[in-house]
């Protein structure tokens, strides 16, 4: 063989090469632009039901509620005045107030507990919404036997991250700094 085909199969498999790490590494970007794109829907459909959930709070109807309970405390102090003659409808409407108070009350248990519940999906520092929730197990081997080891990782919009309940990255808001630096010393 030649100097000169030696040569030319040198260069056609150098470009060659090139050619196939840049193909891989196209992939590998589209690859990851899909899953960007992914992840961002699910933000935007997660942000429509948090704004749909916000707009439609129990908080209206409670409201509504706190409203009524004032109207009718206002027709019983009128009704009670003229008592004689309105006994039934004065009982009537203690009752119905009764009531109304009652479902207020649950109304606000309710409340109380769908914001417990919506604290575990928001930035304990900043309120951001939750990105990313993962559950990964690991087996470990410690003192000869083989442990299965659980961990846990959440991610927030503004960027603070935690690690089985560690904090793993800072809050962009500022108010995170201090805990994620006393970790990562």
């Amino acid at each position: 063989m030649s100097n000169d085909v030696i040569f030319w199969t040198q260069i056609a498999s150098i470009v060659a090469f090139v050619f196939s790490v840049f193909g891989l590494y196209r992939l590998l970007v589209d690859q990851k632009d899909a899953t960007i794109q992914l992840l961002k829907e699910t933000v935007n459909t997660l942000k429509d039901q948090l704004a749909e959930a916000r707009n439609s709070t129990p908080d209206v109807l409670a409201q509504s509620l706190s409203g009524r309970v004032k109207l009718l405390e206002g027709e019983l102090e009128r009704l009670s005045q003229d008592k004689n003659a309105n006994q039934e409808l004065v009982h009537r409407k203690e009752e119905e107030l009764r009531a109304t108070r009652q479902k207020a009350e649950e109304l606000t248990k309710q409340v109380s507990l769908a914001r417990e519940l919506l604290n575990d999906f928001l930035c304990p520092h900043c309120g951001s919404a939750l990105t990313a929730r993962e559950f990964h197990s690991e087996s470990v081997e410690y003192q000869g036997r083989e442990l299965d080891v659980d961990h846990e990782y959440s991610e927030y919009e503004c960027g603070y991250s935690v690690l089985d309940g560690k904090p793993h990255s800072p809050c962009a808001s500022g108010q995170g700094r201090n805990a994620s630096a006393i970790t990562n010393a």
